[in-house]
């Protein structure tokens, strides 16, 4: 159904307030993390295809939300930590918000260009590749944030 929308009708329907509802949802335990995940990398994946800059996603709560997990995500052992997880997270938010704090690029940038990076041939693999790269190409410049950073990584 959002393949169909117009660029007016998305801005319409994905409003600050959906971004809450869904957050709500996830809070009373309503609707799984896994797919609210895949219902947002949609979301993102669209507004990034159809050239839509909406602005409500940063002023939600649900943003405030994948923040949050992205930080506790990255901050577990590594043996605790979940890499898959983690990478449905950044994609999630990179595609979702416009304007990123230094902070969450340190641990999202890295994170992504890891996904990119892997050589498995199977399908599946090779879709969560694409869209980390995708996620990568959404990142617009910012002066904080310098390539010399990633180089390790890239």
């Amino acid at each position: 159904m959002i393949k169909e929308m117009d660029i007016e009708e998305f801005n319409y329907v994905i409003t600050k307030e959906l971004y809450n509802k869904i957050d709500k949802m996830i809070e009373e335990k309503n609707l799984p993390m896994e797919n609210a995940i895949l219902l947002l990398k949609h979301a993102g994946y669209l507004k990034i295809l159809k050239n839509i800059w909406i602005f409500d996603f940063r002023n939600s709560s649900l943003n405030k939300r994948i923040e949050k997990m992205i930080v506790e995500e990255n901050q577990k052992k590594k043996e605790e930590k979940n890499e898959k997880f983690l990478v449905d997270l950044c994609e999630c938010y990179i595609s979702l918000r416009t304007g990123f704090p230094p902070e969450l690029l340190l641990i999202c940038v890295p994170c992504l260009l890891k996904a990119a990076s892997d050589k498995e041939e199977t399908e599946e693999v090779q879709k969560d590749v694409e869209m980390a790269l995708f996620a990568l190409c959404f990142i617009e410049e910012n002066k904080i944030f310098e390539q010399k950073q990633y180089l390790k990584e890239m």
